[in-house]
């Protein structure tokens, strides 16, 4: 513990900006909620889940069993994520523009841009992995793999790569985007990328 505590004030001592000392400072809030929700077994996501979640930023998830990697993973998130903005919004997706409603009877709808969408879900809080079975007629996305993840008050799902570029494509109009988006995501196939939501 005293390790962990030495580390994290040379941390911060060694940030020369308040940008990169805010990007410790979510990196910390990021593995904290991680760890709590580890020791509950995942029930501290799977009580937060039911409502209204509207899209705030991208999501990216990096995992380890190594509480420091994790937290150096997470510090680095930031910069995938302000790229990843940039090429969401070229299909669509930004904040007030995408949201998702989960609720207690298992079924779930979602907003992206103008396109609503909707179905049933299921969450295993032992795995933090949600399986979104989309029923709508004009979309052929089956059930989709997901995993949700708090991050501090804000909720994370995050897919394996492919599907997110399944969604992406269905989604997206703007095929120069979309493909920039591809390049992009395919360079981070250790990683999880999709959206972050506030309630």
């Amino acid at each position: 513990m005293k390790k962990l505590l030495l580390i994290l004030t040379l941390c911060f001592t060694l940030s020369t900006t308040s940008a990169q000392a805010q990007n410790w400072l979510d990196a910390l809030k990021s593995v904290a909620t991680s760890a709590i929700d580890k020791v509950t077994g995942g029930q501290l996501t799977a009580k937060s889940i039911i409502g209204t979640w509207k899209y705030q930023q991208p999501g990216v998830k990096l995992t380890s069993s190594d509480t420091l990697s994790e937290l150096a993973a997470s510090a680095a998130t930031t910069t995938l994520q302000s790229k990843m903005a940039t090429y969401y919004e070229m299909v669509g997706i930004k904040a007030g523009a995408c949201s998702f409603t989960f609720n207690e009877d298992g079924t779930f709808s979602s907003q992206f841009g103008k396109k609503s969408f909707g179905g049933t879900y299921t969450f295993d809080p032992k795995t933090n992995q949600m399986m979104l079975k989309y029923d709508s007629q004009l979309i052929n996305w089956g059930s989709i793999p997901a995993y949700a993840y708090l991050n501090g008050k804000n909720m994370q799902i995050v897919f394996p790569i492919d599907k997110l570029v399944g969604v992406l494509t269905t989604l997206g109009s703007n095929v120069g985007a979309l493909s920039t988006i591809t390049d992009l995501i395919k360079k981070y196939d250790s990683v999880k990328i999709g959206f972050e939501f506030a309630k």
